[in-house]
Order: structure tokens, then C-alpha cells, then sequence
């Protein structure tokens, strides 16, 4: 069951597994929620780790409030849920634009952040982005989240795994026409002016993966988050497509838990 937190006025939900282990804080994308890391939560229970997912400012059972959506507000909000648990150093991991918030949040946290995971990202949006965000909150504002939710299935999840598992499918469509229409569509029009700030400036472990399948954010993507990185590595899932953690989450986590159990004995 959720947890609720009050941050600057207004109340976020979170799933935290508890106890004294590392801890390793997850950011969803646009649509998503803390339910679309509930695998990878049930990795660091495993592992004797604390897991940390909310959800985000605007999304699933958390308040969008008054004031403006950004990346940046997203990113402090990162920075102050840490606070208020009580959590001096994490490892943040993003999927999509989580990965942008995760990156900006890595720069307000400095020193208190000792890797970095970004699923599914980029450094910024193609030109043509734009336009398929303001679509999608216009079909928001219209009441027609269902076509939205038909889109983001269909590059979220590879055409076999749609083909073979109807009933991941039907969840997701039923994910995202499940959010409220006005705060998608801020979510939506926030999204489409978020970028990375400078992931070269950023001193933890930096890894860039994605599914093999992605098209949404390919391959190619990572690669150049990986590059522009200090001490940056990229991977990929193979077979999966977007939303790789909700498609395959024992590849996913073969690669995410890889990558943060190798970071963590670096750093001590």
C-alpha cells in the first residue's frame, strides 16, 4: 500500500520497501507511475535493499498543485522526498522523462547521489516530439485518453510481446486511460520542454540502457548519454521495447542491478 508525503503543499505517494539497506530511488516516465517499478522494488527486498517509487508531481495518486509542472520542479521534489525519508545517499534510476528528472535531481543531490540509471532516455527530444506531446494533451483535455493510452502501448511494448501477452497489454492501455485528463495533459506539455542538463558534469556511475526494440528512445540514445558521461556505460534489454522494465523485468533487472551492485562496491 502507498505511502503519502507532504511536500510543498501538496501530497505524494510513494512505495518504499523499508529497511536500512542501500537505497535506490525510482523515477517513472510520462503516464506512469510507482506500479510500473513494482518489480524491480521486489528486487531491492531482495537484495536487503530500500527501494523508493513515487509518484510523480500531476501523476497516478499524487497531487499536481498549482503551480507550473517542469522537470526541474519534478527534480526537486526527488531531492526533497529523499529529505524527508531520512536518506543521506541513493542511486536514482529514470525511465523516459523520469530519466531527465533523475538527471537534474543527480545535479541538485551532488555528492549524495553514487550511480545513476536512465532507462529509456535521451538528452533531448527530437524537433518532431513536440507536437505528438501536444497532441496527446489535447486528447487528454478532450476526454480521450484511450487513444493516448493505444500510442504509448504500441511503442512501449514490442509487437511480440503485444502479440503474446494480451493481458500486459490490456493493463497498460488501462494504465494510462486511468490518469486524470488535465493533469496528463500538464504532464504531457511539461514533458515536452524537459531536457538534460549536462550529464558530463555528473560524477557518479552513469549507465544509458533501453530495449533493443525501443522507438521511442532507441538504442542510439543511450549511447549518446553514455558518451557524453564522466564514467558512462550503455545496454541494452533485448527484445523489449519502451517500457523494458514492465516487459521483461528479469532482463531489466539483470542489467539495472548489474550495473548499481558494481557502482556500489566502487563507491564504497
Amino acid at each position: 500500500m502507498a505511502e503519502r508525503a507532504e511536500l510543498e503543499g501538496i501530497t505524494l505517494a510513494y512505495e518504499d520497501t523499508g529497511g536500512d539497506g542501500p537505497a535506490v530511488l525510482f523515477v517513472h516516465g510520462l503516464g506512469g507511475s510507482a506500479n510500473g517499478w513494482l518489480a524491480q522494488l521486489d528486487a531491492c527486498r531482495e537484495r536487503g535493499w530500500r527501494g523508493i517509487a513515487h509518484d510523480g508531481r500531476g501523476a497516478g495518486r499524487s497531487q499536481a498543485g498549482p503551480e507550473p509542472l517542469s522537470v526541474e520542479r519534478w527534480a526537486a521534489d526527488v531531492r526533497d522526498l529523499l529529505d524527508l525519508l531520512g536518506i543521506e545517499r541513493a542511486a536514482l534510476v529514470g525511465h523516459s522523462v523520469g530519466c531527465m528528472v533523475a538527471e537534474h535531481a543527480a545535479h541538485l543531490l551532488g555528492d549524495r547521489v553514487w550511480a545513476l540509471a536512465l532507462c529509456g532516455g535521451t538528452m533531448a527530444w527530437p524537433r518532431e516530439a513536440g507536437a505528438v506531446f501536444a497532441e496527446r494533451a489535447r486528447l487528454a483535455r478532450s476526454g480521450r485518453l484511450d487513444e493516448v493510452a493505444e500510442a504509448v502501448s504500441a511503442g512501449g511494448l514490442s509487437e511480440r510481446c503485444r502479440r503474446e501477452d494480451p493481458r500486459l497489454l490490456g493493463l497498460m492501455r488501462e494504465a494510462i486511460a486511468g490518469n486524470d485528463g488535465e493533469s496528463y495533459a500538464r504532464c504531457a506539455e511539461a514533458t515536452a520542454a524537459a531536457a538534460m542538463r549536462d550529464p558530463g558534469a555528473l560524477r557518479p556511475h552513469l549507465l544509458a540502457f533501453c530495449g533493443s526494440e525501443d522507438p521511442v528512445t532507441p538504442p542510439i540514445a543511450s549511447e549518446a548519454i553514455a558518451a557524453a558521461a564522466a564514467e558512462g556505460a550503455s545496454a541494452v534489454v533485448e527484445g523489449a521495447a519502451h517500457w523494458c522494465m514492465v516487459e521483461d523485468p528479469g532482463g531489466t533487472n539483470g542489467v539495472l542491478f548489474g550495473f548499481i551492485e558494481g557502482a556500489r562496491t566502487e563507491s564504497g
